[in-house]
Protein backbone atom coordinates (compact mmCIF):
# COMPACT_ATOMS: atom_id res chain seq x y z
CA UNK A 1 0.00 0.00 0.00
CA UNK A 2 1.04 3.65 -0.95
CA UNK A 3 -0.15 6.68 0.72
CA UNK A 4 0.30 10.28 -0.15
CA UNK A 5 -0.57 13.58 -1.60
CA UNK A 6 -0.37 15.06 -4.88
CA UNK A 7 1.55 18.85 -3.57
CA UNK A 8 4.35 15.95 -2.69
CA UNK A 9 4.26 13.98 -5.93
CA UNK A 10 6.93 15.31 -7.70
CA UNK A 11 9.22 14.29 -5.45
CA UNK A 12 7.64 11.04 -4.46
CA UNK A 13 7.64 9.49 -7.78
CA UNK A 14 11.73 9.06 -8.19
CA UNK A 15 10.96 5.94 -5.59
CA UNK A 16 7.75 4.05 -7.33
CA UNK A 17 7.47 1.75 -9.82
CA UNK A 18 7.91 3.35 -13.69
CA UNK A 19 3.90 2.03 -13.91
CA UNK A 20 2.77 3.87 -11.17
CA UNK A 21 4.16 6.65 -12.11
CA UNK A 22 2.72 6.63 -15.56
CA UNK A 23 -0.74 6.11 -14.26
CA UNK A 24 0.06 8.92 -12.11
CA UNK A 25 1.08 11.22 -14.94
CA UNK A 26 -1.85 9.73 -17.06
CA UNK A 27 -4.55 10.57 -13.97
CA UNK A 28 -3.01 13.92 -13.76
CA UNK A 29 -3.00 15.00 -17.42
CA UNK A 30 -6.97 13.41 -17.23
CA UNK A 31 -8.20 15.37 -14.79
CA UNK A 32 -6.87 18.57 -16.29
CA UNK A 33 -9.58 18.30 -18.68
CA UNK A 34 -12.45 17.92 -15.73
CA UNK A 35 -13.29 14.17 -16.92
CA UNK A 36 -16.72 12.82 -16.79
CA UNK A 37 -18.10 10.18 -14.81
CA UNK A 38 -17.79 6.95 -15.64
CA UNK A 39 -15.14 4.92 -17.10
CA UNK A 40 -12.16 7.01 -19.27
CA UNK A 41 -9.87 4.36 -21.49
CA UNK A 42 -5.40 4.86 -21.16
CA UNK A 43 -4.37 1.70 -22.33
CA UNK A 44 -7.75 -0.56 -23.00
CA UNK A 45 -8.10 -3.26 -20.42
CA UNK A 46 -4.65 -2.91 -18.98
CA UNK A 47 -5.20 0.90 -17.44
CA UNK A 48 -8.45 2.21 -17.39
CA UNK A 49 -9.71 5.18 -14.96
CA UNK A 50 -13.18 5.51 -13.05
CA UNK A 51 -14.37 8.79 -12.28
CA UNK A 52 -17.46 8.15 -9.38
CA UNK A 53 -19.07 10.65 -7.08
CA UNK A 54 -21.32 9.11 -4.12
CA UNK A 55 -22.57 9.15 -0.51
CA UNK A 56 -19.92 8.91 2.07
CA UNK A 57 -20.81 4.97 4.14
CA UNK A 58 -21.00 4.45 7.52
CA UNK A 59 -18.17 1.76 8.36
CA UNK A 60 -21.17 -0.58 9.64
CA UNK A 61 -22.00 -3.31 7.56
CA UNK A 62 -19.23 -1.97 4.88
CA UNK A 63 -17.20 -4.85 3.66
CA UNK A 64 -13.68 -4.54 2.34
CA UNK A 65 -12.50 -5.79 -0.65
CA UNK A 66 -9.42 -7.67 -2.62
CA UNK A 67 -8.70 -7.69 -6.10
CA UNK A 68 -6.03 -10.29 -8.07
CA UNK A 69 -5.42 -8.77 -11.50
CA UNK A 70 -5.89 -4.84 -10.79
CA UNK A 71 -3.63 -2.69 -8.51
CA UNK A 72 -5.89 -0.01 -7.51
CA UNK A 73 -4.69 3.93 -7.58
CA UNK A 74 -7.24 5.71 -5.49
CA UNK A 75 -7.07 9.24 -5.95
CA UNK A 76 -9.84 11.96 -3.82
CA UNK A 77 -11.09 14.81 -5.62
CA UNK A 78 -13.39 15.89 -3.37
CA UNK A 79 -15.17 15.34 0.45
CA UNK A 80 -13.14 13.45 2.85
CA UNK A 81 -12.73 9.86 2.78
CA UNK A 82 -11.68 6.88 5.37
CA UNK A 83 -10.31 3.92 3.49
CA UNK A 84 -9.64 0.74 6.07
CA UNK A 85 -6.84 -1.25 5.36
CA UNK A 86 -4.93 -4.41 5.96
CA UNK A 87 -2.89 -7.18 4.65
CA UNK A 88 -3.73 -10.31 3.39
CA UNK A 89 -3.18 -13.01 5.24
CA UNK A 90 -3.86 -16.71 6.08
CA UNK A 91 -6.45 -16.25 8.16
CA UNK A 92 -8.00 -13.87 5.84
CA UNK A 93 -11.49 -15.24 5.05
CA UNK A 94 -13.72 -14.00 2.49
CA UNK A 95 -17.34 -13.29 3.14
CA UNK A 96 -17.81 -13.56 -0.80
CA UNK A 97 -15.24 -15.56 -2.45
CA UNK A 98 -13.04 -14.15 -5.73
CA UNK A 99 -14.67 -13.57 -8.65
CA UNK A 100 -13.01 -13.31 -11.63
CA UNK A 101 -14.97 -11.41 -13.97
CA UNK A 102 -15.28 -8.75 -11.43
CA UNK A 103 -12.42 -8.91 -10.30
CA UNK A 104 -13.05 -9.08 -6.16
CA UNK A 105 -13.46 -10.95 -3.00
CA UNK A 106 -15.35 -9.18 -0.05
CA UNK A 107 -14.16 -9.14 3.52
CA UNK A 108 -15.71 -8.42 7.11
CA UNK A 109 -14.04 -5.61 8.62
CA UNK A 110 -10.80 -6.75 11.13
CA UNK A 111 -10.06 -5.56 14.68
CA UNK A 112 -6.99 -4.23 13.65
CA UNK A 113 -7.98 -2.59 10.73
CA UNK A 114 -5.58 0.26 9.46
CA UNK A 115 -7.80 3.59 8.92
CA UNK A 116 -6.60 5.61 6.16
CA UNK A 117 -8.37 9.51 6.33
CA UNK A 118 -8.08 11.11 2.50
CA UNK A 119 -8.46 14.84 2.15
CA UNK A 120 -8.78 16.15 -1.67
CA UNK A 121 -5.49 15.75 -3.31
CA UNK A 122 -4.44 12.75 -1.60
CA UNK A 123 -3.72 9.51 -3.15
CA UNK A 124 -3.56 5.77 -1.94
CA UNK A 125 -2.58 2.62 -4.42
CA UNK A 126 -2.97 -1.09 -3.47
CA UNK A 127 -1.95 -4.11 -4.36
CA UNK A 128 -3.36 -7.58 -4.68
CA UNK A 129 -2.15 -8.49 -0.95
CA UNK A 130 -3.59 -5.30 0.62
CA UNK A 131 -7.86 -5.80 1.55
CA UNK A 132 -9.36 -2.05 1.34
CA UNK A 133 -12.79 -1.00 2.76
CA UNK A 134 -13.33 2.24 0.54
CA UNK A 135 -15.98 5.17 0.50
CA UNK A 136 -16.20 5.63 4.17
CA UNK A 137 -16.58 8.67 6.30
CA UNK A 138 -18.86 11.68 7.96
CA UNK A 139 -22.35 12.35 5.36
CA UNK A 140 -21.03 13.96 2.48
CA UNK A 141 -20.11 13.10 -1.05
CA UNK A 142 -17.12 11.94 -2.22
CA UNK A 143 -15.84 12.56 -6.05
CA UNK A 144 -12.57 10.31 -6.70
CA UNK A 145 -10.56 8.78 -9.26
CA UNK A 146 -9.81 5.35 -9.33
CA UNK A 147 -7.08 4.06 -11.77
CA UNK A 148 -6.86 0.09 -12.27
CA UNK A 149 -3.63 -0.80 -13.23
CA UNK A 150 -3.18 -4.47 -14.87
CA UNK A 151 -0.68 -6.13 -12.20
CA UNK A 152 1.07 -7.89 -15.67
CA UNK A 153 2.12 -3.95 -16.48
CA UNK A 154 4.61 -4.34 -13.10
CA UNK A 155 5.71 -8.15 -13.83
CA UNK A 156 6.65 -7.07 -17.28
Amino acid sequence: MILGSMSSWEEQRHYEHKVIVAAMEKLQSLLKGNPPLGRTEIDGDQMYVSIMEFDAKSPEDHLAEKHESYIDLQYLMEGEETIGYWSWGADSEAVKSYDPEQDYALYAPVSDENLLHLKPGMFAVFFPHDIHRPGMGKPGKIKKAVVKIHVGLLRG
